[in-house]
């Protein structure tokens, strides 16, 4: 043997005794907004610091590709060990089924997550052997809050006379008029991809229902029964077909994606955008915009508001061993750190774990109405649910039906009805 391949071998040797004492962490998650991906960045940069034996393999996948890849890759073998899933019957409930994915309610006890955040938010990552959606063993937690509420342009509605704030549901649809008459585009809409119909949906039907009578649509969404043909549902598919044939949404909306569409929304280019609190980042550029709940019809006292938590972060079955169990929790248990939501809080982002006492930040105005919508709403039992969560295919039968509804080529009772032959199907199922 020459001395250089001597030299070879040696390094192959070193190289791989380092392999087999570093382990990687293959991770995936949704965050692909620019802001969301550079807190990650960081986040994990700070992890592997603080554990230089693990190295984190980091797949970024949108919210529908990860919806499409992640349960086959890890039925696979190929996945992730710690990933993003949805919530809900779709994804997290079909996943635990198969086996998928580890509880984590031994790393619950150690790190103490159940201190840092309320016991309503994790129900919504249970599951119970027999398939009951928010009971049993927990199988994830989520780093960001999430709340689906009103963006406004303060500067478009003063300039076309609306008189702020807006009090209530009548105040919201007259300024609406009073837009559409000014030839500004009342309210931002993109249905080629993402998903800002169903949340304009959810949110004006779920807006209906005071927090005092929110037993109907928590037993709806975790699978105990219920129907989806609701007068709530059906009326907020009226309005919402109304205003697609009356032009009160962005011109062209059909091409375009929600992505695309909030941007243009932050370009000022139209008053209104129904959406969530994971726009933030994105949003704190124009400071024009601020964000409210959804203005309630009279009478209600607590409306609920669309959300909750963002994807939950869950262990897989490819972390098969004790060791990389414990290494996935650890690091989930960082994801999910007073030390980790100071840096969303930075980039202008709401993290669902209360920020360390005394933390000094220059929040954007946009963050501190979202903290304090969340303090009201959580106060009155006021966080409701995501719609699509209440059945395995609820997703894809909003997001075939709703393009048909503005189309006005179905009718507000047939896609009430669509939305419910889901349910009953999938109610069904389970006996």
């Amino acid at each position: 043997m020459s001395t250089a391949t001597t030299t070879a071998a040696a390094v192959m040797i070193l190289s791989a005794s380092h392999a087999a004492v570093a382990a990687d962490l293959p991770v995936w998650d949704d965050y692909t907004y620019e802001g969301q991906s550079a807190v990650m960045e960081t986040l994990n940069k700070n992890f592997e610091a603080a554990h230089p034996d693990v190295k984190v393999i980091r797949t970024q996948r949108t919210f529908d590709d990860l919806a499409l890849t992640l349960k086959l890759a890890v039925s696979a073998g190929d996945g992730p060990m710690v990933t993003k899933v949805n919530q809900g019957a779709g994804d997290m409930g079909a996943m635990v089924k198969e086996g998928l994915l580890q509880p984590v309610d031994d790393y619950i006890s150690k790190y103490g997550w159940d201190k840092r955040q309320s016991d309503s938010l994790l129900a919504r990552d249970r599951w119970s052997d027999t398939g009951q959606f928010g009971e049993g063993k927990t199988y994830g937690i989520s780093g960001l809050g999430e709340m689906v509420g009103l963006f406004y342009n303060e500067k478009l509605l003063k300039d076309a006379g609306v008189e702020l704030p807006l009090k209530n549901f009548a105040d919201f649809e007259a300024a609406l008029d009073k837009l559409k008459a000014k030839g500004t585009t009342p309210i931002t809409m993109g249905t080629a991809k993402q998903h800002l119909a169903l949340h304009l949906i959810a949110a004006i039907s779920q807006a209906q229902i005071d927090s005092k009578n929110r037993k109907e649509l928590d037993d709806l969404i975790y699978g105990r029964g219920g129907s989806f043909n609701t007068p709530g549902n059906l009326e907020a598919a009226k309005l919402v077909q109304h205003w697609a044939k009356d032009g009160y949404f962005t011109d062209g909306y059909q091409g375009i994606s929600g992505d695309d569409a909030v941007q243009l929304f932050i370009a000022g280019q139209s008053a209104f955008l129904v959406s969530g609190t994971w726009y933030f980042g994105d949003m704190k550029a124009n400071p024009d915009i601020h964000f409210m709940p959804i203005p309630a019809p009279e009478g209600v006292e607590h409306p609920l508001t669309v959300g909750g938590v963002d994807l939950a972060w869950a262990i897989t079955s490819i972390a098969k061993t004790k060791e990389e169990q414990d290494t996935a929790g650890a690091y989930i248990d960082y994801m999910v750190s007073p030390e980790a939501a100071v840096e969303w809080a930075k980039a202008g982002y709401f993290p669902s774990t209360a920020l360390p006492e005394g933390t000094s930040i220059d929040m954007s105005p946009l963050l501190s109405e979202g903290i304090s919508m969340w303090k009201t709403l959580n106060a009155a039992d006021a966080i409701g649910h995501y719609p699509d969560w209440a059945s395995p295919t609820m997703l894809k039968t909003y997001d075939d039906n709703t393009p048909l509804l503005l189309a006005d080529t179905e009718t507000p009772e047939q896609f009430v009805e669509a939305l419910d032959k889901d349910y009953q199907g999938y109610l069904a199922s389970k006996k």
